[in-house]
């Protein structure tokens, strides 16, 4: 029994039902959106379902029957008004003027225009919700010691041969006491005050070995972090952790090289398919073997962190109000661009499949790393695709929300109700649309 395989496919499952259960739970609010709205339009709502497949819980309040499917993906809100239409249709009637206690046909159409709006404005409602709880939690940042690596040593990565640092005398391995008099104590310090340094301007860095004035060219000086290369994570299910690597393993050679730092590492992994590691573990040398295909490291190193408050409540709700405005109109943009052939809608857009596993992958491996990066992570992605399935929701296409819109307008405008036969045959031609663009996105 291959014991490594079925970790992984255990492990891909756990991904994708997370990943289905975060769509469903946005299709939900969706849903949910259309069943306030609708009431309070006085239609009547027969069924509100979570879920698809046989139902697992089902109860009754007042007019509506709620139901949770064993499948947690998707959902629906069944309205009043499909009898009303069939009847219309069966009696040759051109306009629907008969019709029973709360169907969607009673209220007039700027209601109905109401209700279908309400879906993908609670979604984006949810994603703002999301941000906001995002902005406001504190956030566990990463924190360098301010030793540099030059980029020049590292030519085969950044493609340069000489840097500013370089020139002025500086060395990989170098620790920055202080700029222009101002002392440091990480990296990210550092790197603040560097930016804040005009182009032309010269800076004076002191080093534990002296001082060096530095030029920057077009601002840059090529600092890299230097970052000990210790194990800190070993991510299940890949090469690096059946060939034996621990958290805690110090690497000090790699495909024979001396390592140092992250870079020597990173240099390793891009040159080779293979890698051989020599990690000191308990004051002991041990070698490690395993396949490193397209350069990837299935492992971290050992970072030291600091808690950054998050801010506040009414901070945060404007923040909020600004992403979600931001990532609407990127959506719509993308959206546009694809239409127009000008991008690729493979990575533009993205199938319920596709995007659940993205959801699941990312949220589980933010976990694996701590609950605060889960948590964040996971409303980060939330709030995405939820303002995404708002735009795909409003797009005017039969059967869509953005269609039934234009519909109810149109009703509004002509002061009547169309020829029923003519609802159904959009609501027919929007369903194939839907599921023809469901499976080209999703296995295409």
């Amino acid at each position: 029994m291959n014991i490594f395989g079925l970790h992984i496919t255990l492990s891909w499952l756990l991904s994708l039902c997370i990943g289905m259960l975060g769509i469903g739970i946005m299709i939900l609010v969706h849903e949910l959106g259309h069943m306030v709205a609708a009431k309070a339009c006085s239609i009547t709502v027969d069924e509100l379902r979570f879920g698809f497949g046989p139902a697992i819980f089902r109860w009754q309040k007042g007019e509506t029957t709620y139901i949770v499917g064993a499948i947690p993906f998707g959902g629906s809100c069944r309205m009043v008004g499909q009898d009303d239409l069939r009847s219309a249709i069966e009696q040759k009637k051109k306009h629907i003027d008969l019709y029973e206690d709360g169907s969607m046909w009673s209220v007039s159409p700027l209601k109905r225009l109401l209700t279908y709006l309400a879906g993908p404005l609670s979604n984006m409602i949810f994603a703002f919700i999301c941000y906001a709880l995002l902005m406001s939690m504190p956030t566990i940042m990463p924190i360098n010691e301010p030793r540099v690596a030059l980029s020049n040593d590292y030519s085969a990565l950044y493609n340069v041969e000489s840097t500013a640092a370089s020139e002025a005398g500086l060395v990989t391995g170098d620790t920055i006491v202080s700029i222009n008099g101002q002392s440091v104590s990480s990296y990210e310090e550092m790197q603040l005050l560097l930016s804040e340094v005009k182009d032309s301007s010269s800076v004076s860095i002191e080093t534990l070995r002296g001082s060096f004035t530095v030029h920057p060219k077009d601002g840059v000086f090529g600092f890299l972090p230097f970052r000990e290369a210790v194990v800190g994570h070993v991510n299940a299910d890949t090469p690096e952790k059946k060939a034996g690597l621990k958290a805690g393993d110090r690497i000090i050679k790699a495909n024979g090289i001396e390592v140092t730092n992250m870079m020597d590492l990173l240099l390793a992994a891009k040159t080779s398919t293979t890698m051989v590691l020599e990690v000191l573990r308990d004051d002991k040398s041990v070698q490690i073997s395993f396949e490193c295909s397209s350069s990837v490291l299935n492992f971290t190193l050992v970072q030291s962190t600091q808690k950054v408050q998050g801010t506040s409540f009414l901070r945060a709700l404007a923040v909020s109000a600004g992403e979600c405005l931001r990532n609407f109109y990127q959506s719509v943009s993308s959206l546009i661009s694809v239409l127009r052939g000008k991008a690729d809608k493979g990575e533009t857009l993205g199938g319920t499949f596709s995007a659940s596993q993205s959801i699941g992958m990312l949220t589980t491996q933010g976990f694996s790393q701590s609950f605060n990066n889960g948590l964040r992570t996971m409303l980060f992605l939330l709030a995405s695709v939820s303002i995404s399935l708002a735009v795909a929701n409003l797009l005017p296409i039969p059967a869509l929300d953005g269609g039934l819109i234009l519909l109810s307008f149109a009703e509004f405008v002509f002061r009547r109700t169309f020829n029923p036969k003519l609802y159904v045959a959009l609501q027919t031609t929007g369903l194939v649309i839907i599921v023809l663009s469901l499976v080209l996105l999703t296995f295409f």
